[in-house]
């Protein structure tokens, strides 16, 4: 028996299905895949973190294989992308906005990790980290098949850090009283606004102190 979701329900993970179905399949347009890419880009990309996230907390079936609809589903629209000259024109407007696209399905897949970690019993702290991997870990592997450094690994991304405190703001609600789903609206807010505002106004992390110093490797300042 899967767990019971109190506040987050499945059809918020089917959102961050297609979401992610999206931001797979526009990174796959950019390498120029045919219909086998795009989809296998699309499935690793939608259901990476939720399968990861499944095994760490030993979830059995893992969630595509419980609700079958969601491969389907995502085969569906592939389709569409791919030979449909109509959905390629709407996927050329959502290639403009990939960064709001990404940072939707970040948030999206973060509250559900730390809503299926809660519900196994997990401590804030390590359920905070199911909820990052979750959210993470689909965008890793899609940037690793298509030969790009992980967006998670880039300087300045504010990808992994705007999901940490997304969990933390979503875990918050309880101890402030704040009805749950009140909680998780403000952790789904904080995650998206955090990852637009690194992109569009520079917000980041501090530089470690090695930014500063020569590339003894290069012999030059890094980048």
């Amino acid at each position: 028996m899967k767990p019971a979701l109190p506040q987050l329900t499945y059809a918020v993970e089917a959102a961050a299905v297609v979401v992610m179905t999206i931001s797979g399949m526009i990174t796959a347009a950019r390498a120029r895949m045919d219909l086998i890419g795009t989809f296998t880009l699309a499935l690793v990309t939608a259901f990476g973190g939720g399968t990861l996230r499944d095994l760490l907390l030993q979830r059995r079936p893992l969630f595509w294989v419980a609700n079958e609809g969601y491969v389907f589903l995502t085969l569906l629209i592939c389709l569409a992308f791919v030979y449909s000259r109509r959905a390629f024109a709407l996927a050329g407007a959502l290639d403009r906005r990939a960064v709001f696209v990404d940072a939707l399905g970040l948030a999206l897949f973060t509250l559900t990790g730390v809503r299926y970690a809660l519900e196994a019993g997990l401590p804030p702290l390590p359920a905070s980290l199911v909820g990052v991997v979750t959210g993470t870990f689909g965008g890793v592997l899609r940037d690793v098949l298509v030969r790009e450094i992980p967006t998670i690994f880039r300087p300045g991304a504010l990808y992994a850090a705007s999901s940490f405190v997304g969990c933390w703001v979503v875990l918050a609600g309880p101890w402030l009283e704040i009805p749950q789903s009140i909680a998780d609206a403000a952790g789904f807010a904080t995650i998206v606004l955090l990852r637009l505002a690194s992109v569009r106004l520079g917000l980041r992390l501090p530089d470690p102190h090695w930014f500063g110093k020569p590339d003894e490797r290069k012999g030059g300042p890094t980048s």
